[in-house]
């Protein structure tokens, strides 16, 4: 008796000495039990996702788009969101039964993950399909909170985790690029930024014991913030450290795997085998890197089950379990069997995107007429200047002036560029022309759009044309808008752009020969509209979205496009053109990606483009 209960005390403090290990100690013993069973955690983590990307998203894709057909729901934006509810309370309906599937997807790919890892520490005295049986009996077991949890957790937590764990069902709650730019330019929006970022992380440790205690121990999400809340305390550097310290061994760990293979190449561009090397260099980063993919997902897991009740001895014995000889075979073979399978069709696509011939060639648009900061935005001697590298296109903006008139201005209020606290809308084309507006150290009169189309023609410059609403639009302002320019604009194929979609459908279907693309600042769904393109905002933007308006013979420009980084990742998608505030950057960028480039800058290009979020979405 006393043997057995000494034996337990010393499972216990063993157990308890693994969940208090220091960071690098539990990344070691982690790290050694991962690589002892790679075969079960890879096939685990691999083939949940492939559910997820390839049937889950599509299918979900497929009935979003029915149902706007059969509402007749052109597009779904916060623009639009009263009309739904007054005019298509069924697609609201059928949206929220959408959203709610989706969100009950991922708390099954969560539980998923978390129950199958847990089974495969325990050595597996489980198959796949009992841990499917569990996760299903969680899911229906769950009450509403614990979903509302599970997301806002998710939310909170999103900053941070999407590093180590994402999914594609998630991908879209995210914050737009430009409205970050705009909150950390303003010192008070930064600071509460910064202040939010701390405090989610704050609560994500705090909580992250909460998972677990109700998708295993079947806990309410009241009583699991509760011991969650009681387990952690006092232990937050250790978690937050641990997070930290697979963070740095995983970015490290890419970096070498990915310089050995670039530097490689360098080497092999100067012999007659390079494009064989390349197409097994790219092939290796493909495979290493879903296998890192996996990789973090299990230990990031792993961080969240060494908070789960300390007080189960089970799991102590975690390192100590070993998997059966068959069943460590029969799932290493089953997963090389899935790789050798699928490196076939990657090898072809690397043939293909090495020859050049799986990349865009974008147009370029210099962003507000400049390039770089080397004038005012929307202003002629800015935009001459900007027309002399040769853009495809200016894009710049309009607005509505109080007598009816065109005036070429991004802001509705002059009080950034000119010092005055007036709004263009309470204004003449008169009064506006007449202001002196300063930026990047340069100063220049305000244009009206006649003088600014003119110059522009002058200088054989193509316009994009952001028509821009305020409170001086009129309700014939797309046909007094076609009657002053449309017939200039036709002969010098100009284009027009909008994020009103009232003006982009009238101006369509009255003038069909205009070409209008549809602003969307958001990827929620693709549109069914008469634009001939749409322009979207690069955060949620994706090949999945592309790919729809290529079947349906629309463009797709994407803004705002200022790095390199950004840049390769937007023409391996396959953008259509690009807005830009780096034009000469950009141009450089896209030459260097096109123009014969080297092998190894192409495997550079696809390494952007392959990173932990972008491969499980």
């Amino acid at each position: 008796m006393k043997a057995r209960y000494a034996s337990r005390l010393q499972i216990v403090n063993k157990f308890e000495s693994v969940i208090s290990m220091r960071p690098l100690a539990f990344w070691r013993d982690a790290n050694s039990h991962f690589f002892h069973h790679w075969g079960s955690y890879v096939t685990l983590v691999f083939l949940t996702n492939l559910v997820v990307s390839y049937i889950a998203v599509p299918i979900f894709t497929w009935l979003t788009a029915a149902l706007m057909r059969w509402q007749h729901v052109p597009y779904i934006s916060y623009t639009n969101v009263g009309s739904l509810l007054i005019r298509h309370p069924l697609a609201i309906l059928g949206l929220i039964v959408i959203l709610l599937a989706i969100i009950t997807l991922i708390y099954w790919q969560f539980a998923y993950l978390l129950l199958g890892i847990t089974n495969i520490r325990h050595g597996r005295p489980q198959t796949m399909l009992g841990v499917l049986g569990d996760t299903i009996r969680s899911i229906a077991g769950a009450s509403p909170s614990t979903f509302l949890f599970f997301i806002g957790y998710f939310i909170v937590i999103m900053p941070f985790g999407s590093e180590l764990f994402t999914t594609p069902l998630l991908n879209k709650a995210k914050i737009p690029a430009f409205i970050i730019s705009y909150l950390m330019d303003n010192n008070a929006f930064a600071v509460l930024l910064g202040i939010f970022y701390v405090g989610a992380a704050y609560l994500g440790i705090r909580l992250i014991a909460v998972l677990p205690l109700m998708m295993i121990d079947h806990y309410h999400s009241r009583d699991a913030i509760r011991l969650s809340w009681q387990r952690t305390r006092g232990h937050f550097w250790n978690y937050f450290l641990k997070i930290i310290v697979t963070l740095v061994i995983v970015s490290i760990a890419v970096a070498i795997i990915y310089g050995a293979l670039y530097l490689g190449q360098v080497l092999f561009d100067k012999t007659g085998i390079a494009l064989i090397t390349a197409t097994i260099n790219l092939f290796l980063m493909e495979v290493i890197t879903e296998f890192i993919v996996c990789y973090a997902t299990v230990i990031f897991m792993m961080v969240i089950l060494s908070s789960h009740d300390t007080h189960q001895p089970t799991p102590s014995v975690l390192f100590s379990f070993r998997e059966p000889a068959k069943t460590r075979l029969r799932t290493r073979l089953l997963i090389i069997s899935g790789l050798t399978v699928i490196s076939a069709a990657l090898v072809g696509f690397n043939l293909i995107y090495l020859n050049g011939l799986a990349m865009s060639k974008p147009l370029t648009i210099a962003h507000r007429g400049v390039d770089n900061g080397n004038g005012v935005q929307n202003t002629i001697p800015a935009m001459v200047k900007t027309s002399k590298e040769r853009p495809d296109y200016v894009e710049m903006d309009i607005r509505m002036t109080k007598d009816h008139q065109f005036v070429v201005m991004h802001d509705a209020n002059l009080k950034n560029l000119a010092g005055l606290n007036r709004k263009v809308s309470k204004m003449t084309l008169k009064q506006l022309t007449a202001v002196t507006i300063t930026e990047n150290g340069y100063q220049a009169k305000i244009p009206s759009f006649n003088n600014y189309l003119n110059t522009a023609i002058k200088h054989h410059q193509k316009l994009l044309i952001e028509i821009k609403t305020g409170g001086a639009d009129t309700k014939d302002l797309p046909e007094r808008f076609y009657r002053q320019f449309g017939s200039r604009i036709l002969t010098n194929h100009e284009q027009v752009h909008t994020l009103s979609y009232t003006i982009m459908n009238r101006l369509k279907k009255e003038h069909p020969n205009l070409f209008v693309s549809y602003i969307m600042p958001y990827n929620l769904t693709f549109p069914q509209t008469r634009a001939n393109a749409y322009t979207m905002e690069e955060t949620t933007l994706n090949d999945t979205f592309i790919e729809q308006a290529d079947r349906e013979h629309k463009k797709v420009y994407a803004w705002d496009i200022d790095d390199i980084t950004s840049m390769d990742q937007m023409m391996f998608i396959g953008v259509n053109g690009v807005i830009t505030n780096n034009l000469h950057l950009i141009q450089q960028e896209i030459k260097d990606n096109t123009d014969h480039p080297s092998y190894a800058n192409l495997l550079l290009t696809f390494m952007n483009d392959l990173t932990l979020e972008t491969q499980t979405q």
